[in-house]
């Protein structure tokens, strides 16, 4: 679902975990999603590719 949801939003990035248990990836997860998604989330900068961490 994540793959066709991404292809769906033109310029979306995803952040696939190994072995992660769903969206609750930040903060409770690998530090690698954290600094991805805090500089979206404070200064709206996308990643340049998705994340991956694992």
């Amino acid at each position: 679902m994540a793959g066709g949801t991404r292809r769906a939003l033109r310029g979306a990035r995803t952040v696939p975990v190994a072995g992660g248990g769903g969206h609750g990836v930040v903060v409770n997860g690998p530090s690698c999603a954290d600094g991805g998604v805090t500089r979206y989330l404070t200064a709206g900068r996308l990643p340049v590719r998705d994340l991956t961490c694992g």
